[in-house]
């Protein structure tokens, strides 16, 4: 069921919990293309289910349904990388691939709504509350797909027509809805496995709030240090240039969007990575204070807890030479 040893890291812990969660798949899913989707994957929202359902200390008889639930957030997760393959014109994911490029666009889509309405089968064998939340859950998700499309399309107007206040709020808003109410729901599905009080059940879903969008904040970073812009972009361009933007200042910030900025943002004493540094670190802090709460049992779990978001957002910025 889980580690057994009294001093244990989070990196154990996310080893042990990916690989039996891959187990759970290879057990369960037989379809070739799911499985292709499936291949490659972190594993993270699972392993924080199964996480909360440790800390929430769910018994050795529940463990099978906390694994079930994270084989399901896994199928949802995954699908949705499909279909965000498709829509952003992305031929590789994972290191592969696009499923899209290998079996075609509408057998893609297909083949994710399949996932979706299995990782359905698997909320709703487990009862009406958890069926209820994957579909709260999922609308939220295409929602801040939707807004996210809206904002990239919108882009140039957003930034010389909206209050910078209200793009921030906006920006926050699209993260939220896209990926950490998904980290919200696992952390949640894993309390609700384990029979936790409703209480705890709340805290489970902030925390992985929190945890969601450090996560989502630091992805962001990366792909704009990368010279990709998105709806990221928005936060230190606003630091940079304020509320109006030169359409000249534009149509640069889509050719060399990174650079531009950079350049800015250092004509005005300011840093791209420390502003999302200090943007990160409050909500790596706020899930730490939140996973130090009295309503979480004294275990080696809890500690665990404590560890994950710093854990999760450097092994993102790693990759930018960066570190919370």
């Amino acid at each position: 069921m889980s580690i057994k040893a009294t001093a244990v890291t989070f990196q154990d812990f996310f080893r042990h919990a990916r690989k039996e969660v891959r187990e759970e798949i290879l057990k369960n899913i037989h379809d070739e293309d799911m499985l292709y989707a499936l291949e490659g994957g972190k594993m993270l929202r699972p392993a924080m289910l199964l996480l909360a359902f440790h800390a929430c200390n769910g018994s050795e008889q529940r463990y099978r349904y906390a694994l079930e639930s994270a084989m399901g957030i896994e199928l949802a997760h995954s699908a949705s990388l499909i279909h965000d393959d498709i829509m952003d014109g992305d031929d590789e994911r994972r290191g592969k691939p696009a499923l899209h490029v290998v079996r075609g666009i509408g057998a893609a889509i297909l083949i994710g709504h399949r996932m979706i309405s299995r990782a359905f089968r698997i909320s709703l064998a487990h009862g009406i509350e958890n069926a209820q939340i994957f579909l709260d859950t999922w609308d939220e998700t295409l929602m801040g797909q939707l807004k996210d499309i809206d904002f990239n399309a919108h882009l140039e107007d957003i930034i010389n027509g909206e209050n910078p206040n209200k793009l921030i709020k906006e920006y926050f808003k699209i993260i939220e809805m896209k990926t950490a109410s998904l980290f919200a729901t696992a952390c949640r599905a894993g309390a609700i496995e384990a029979k936790a009080p409703p209480e705890l059940i709340h805290l489970m879903r902030e925390y992985g709030r929190e945890v969601g969008l450090a996560y989502q904040l630091a992805d962001d970073l990366v792909d704009i240090v990368m010279g990709k812009i998105e709806e990221g972009i928005i936060m230190p361009i606003i630091r940079a240039y304020g509320e109006k933007l030169d359409p000249e200042i534009v149509k640069k910030l889509k050719e060399n969007g990174t650079e531009i900025v950079e350049e800015a943002l250092r004509r005005n004493g300011l840093d791209l990575k420390e502003i999302y540094k200090e943007e990160i670190k409050k909500h790596v802090e706020r899930a730490i204070e939140l996973a130090s709460s009295p309503l979480i049992p004294d275990t080696v779990y809890k500690e665990l807890l404590k560890e994950a978001p710093r854990y999760i957002v450097n092994a993102m910025i790693s990759n930018i030479n960066m570190v919370i």
